[in-house]
């Protein structure tokens, strides 16, 4: 692909705006970044039009947001009057957008996330306009950065076929040595826990930020940190097996505590004053609804059982359970010795490190990583290659 196309990045004035305006400085592609925030009037004409696109998946997730951070929204008044008011305020996003993507013919959209508002509005312009998406996200690994065609998260390029990656030649790159874990920074209204004594034999469960896109668009059976801790519960109750404790965790980065459910059940304790990778070790394996603890998990040699959908879940990998029938039966298969498959987790790790990952933090937009952004743009690096081999 010739290094002449042309690349629009879109962002809020934020960080993201700043790394983008210093990553084009070092790129050498046509890049242009476009702050948010301007209104144009050129996108009154386009209006009319936005009447054939569907809104309601975006305000049912957005919503569920809401709803997450304060029961208010669950009034049904303010549910209507809300829903109303977003269907108006992302026509007129969807129809700006439009406009400005016509106006600049990018050969290539570039977004963070796409999945929140208001990314994912512009993302829906981007797509009836046939404008190619990439979507930057953190990475899946420590010190990496995702930037992925398709989508970030379960939407994300990451191949599910277990048999794509006991075929993928590692290129002497094994055995996968893990990195170190980076301990996520703790909200600042959150309150101070003691490190507790942790049971003998457990599992363990991370609770996730309630209103985040992987409870929001890729937890169907799970939609809050109550139904989680129930569904959790309840199948290990049915395991019989009294010495066996679920030890939960509630998620560092969300500032609300679920005091109701310290002392719900005897099988279950908080430990909100441990260590993550503390947790990890000690448990005989780890539930997720699709957090990334589960990566750091399978990093430290741990099975894991995903309740929602991860981009990691693959077949001998990890054991997915899509309802509580499941889970309870992905619990019986732990109990009868089952084991995650060493030679696909080391190969999925080599491949998520050296194919899929770009090197570096974003933010640090040091030169190995502006390199590696130039090559995934312009679709000259290992992973488009396998990415072609397996379309």
């Amino acid at each position: 692909m010739a290094k002449s196309m042309s690349f629009l990045f879109i962002s809020r004035n934020n960080v993201h705006a700043r790394y983008y305006k210093e990553l084009i400085e070092k790129l050498p592609l046509n890049c242009k970044v476009h702050t948010m925030g301007i209104p144009r009037f050129g996108a009154l004409k386009y209006i009319k039009n936005t009447t054939k696109y569907d809104f309601s998946k975006i305000i049912s997730e957005q919503l569920l947001r809401k709803q997450a951070r304060n029961s208010l929204w669950n009034n049904p008044l303010i549910i209507k009057s809300y829903s109303a008011l977003m269907l108006l305020v992302e026509r007129c996003r969807f129809a700006k957008y439009y406009d400005l993507l016509k106006s600049e013919s990018p050969q290539a959209l570039v977004i963070w996330n796409g999945n929140k508002l208001p990314n994912v509005t512009v993302c829906m312009a981007a797509k009836a306009l046939g404008v190619t998406t990439y979507y930057y996200e953190n990475g899946l690994l420590p010190g990496t950065t995702s930037l992925d065609p398709k989508g970030i998260n379960f939407a994300a390029s990451v191949p599910r076929d277990n048999q794509f990656y006991l075929n993928f030649d590692p290129q002497g790159k094994l055995p996968f040595s893990a990195p170190d874990l980076i301990p996520r920074a703790n909200h600042k209204k959150r309150c101070k826990f003691d490190a507790i004594e942790l049971p003998k034999k457990y599992l363990f469960v991370p609770f996730q930020v309630p209103h985040d896109t992987q409870i929001a668009c890729y937890s169907p059976w799970l939609k809050s940190m109550e139904e989680y801790y129930d569904a959790v519960v309840s199948a290990v109750k049915q395991l019989n097996d009294p010495e066996l404790k679920v030890v939960f965790k509630e998620h560092p980065s969300w500032h609300k505590h679920y005091e109701h459910l310290y002392d719900r059940n005897d099988v279950a304790v908080f430990a909100n004053g441990n260590c993550t990778r503390e947790l990890i070790n000690g448990a005989e394996a780890v539930i997720t609804i699709n957090s990334t603890v589960g990566l750091e998990s399978l990093l430290l040699d741990k099975k894991v059982i995903t309740l929602g959908l991860a981009c990691y879940n693959i077949d001998e990998l990890v054991l997915h359970a899509s309802d509580q029938t499941a889970l309870i039966k992905s619990l019986e298969k732990l109990q009868n010795g089952w084991q995650t498959n060493s030679i696909l987790r080391d190969k999925f790790f080599t491949y998520l490190k050296h194919v899929y990952c770009l090197p570096g933090v974003w933010k640090e937009c040091t030169t190995e990583h502006v390199e590696a952004v130039e090559k995934r743009l312009t679709q000259q690096d290992t992973f488009a290659q396998l990415s072609q081999k397996e379309s």
